[in-house]
């Protein structure tokens, strides 16, 4: 078996370092200057592992989008064997660091940079279409008698209480808000019970 490619690893760093940025001065002031600072290195050869602006960026949205997709296989696979809709609210309000933050503050920023390049839209889109589709089906596992309707509702209320928490991450919010929200998910799945 062959080396990884000393080029992947770079890009892979580089698009690291633009997360970071991106996290700390938005899409549009994650300069060169502060990605190449971040990835200690020199700016042409941020270009070099990513090309021209757009290039870059979408490069990004490509990234968060297979990052975000992965994330949400991943959880479908962890609740193979632990199904229900507590579990799922678990795994996404206590993942105790497993996550990481940027990908969501990654995405709502490039969300917010859709006009300058649509091309974005489709993959952030499809990939929160697959994390809806994994919660969506853990909870009609989980209540099978229930109206279907009412379990995707269910469904996207919870992945909706997770990615807004996460984003306000960089305000540094009290935690009451985070537990807020997780008992907040835990209600709306107990509308489920009766029903079930």
């Amino acid at each position: 078996m062959g080396r990884p490619s000393v080029q992947d690893q770079r890009k892979k760093e580089v698009l690291d370092a633009f997360m970071n940025c991106v996290v700390l001065y938005g899409v549009e002031g994650a300069t060169l200057e502060h990605i190449a600072a971040q990835a200690g290195l020199k700016r042409p050869l941020i270009r070099h592992h990513l090309g021209n602006r757009k290039a870059m960026v979408l490069a990004l949205g490509e990234h968060i989008a297979e990052t975000l997709t992965n994330q949400s296989e991943a959880l479908r696979v962890a609740l193979t064997d632990h199904p229900g809709v507590r579990n799922l609210i678990e795994a996404l309000f206590n993942s105790d660091g497993e996550l990481d933050p940027r990908t969501n503050i990654c995405y709502q920023a490039l969300i917010n940079s859709i006009e300058i390049y649509p091309e974005l839209r489709k993959p952030l889109l499809d990939s929160m279409e697959v994390f809806y589709k994994v919660a969506v089906d853990i909870v009609l596992a989980s209540h099978p008698k229930a109206d279907k309707q009412a379990c995707e509702i269910v469904a996207h209320g919870i992945v909706n209480l997770y990615i807004t928490t996460d984003a306000f991450i960089p305000l540094k919010p009290p935690k009451t808000w985070a537990y807020s929200s997780y008992f907040a998910a835990l209600k709306l799945a107990e509308t489920l019970e009766d029903k079930s």
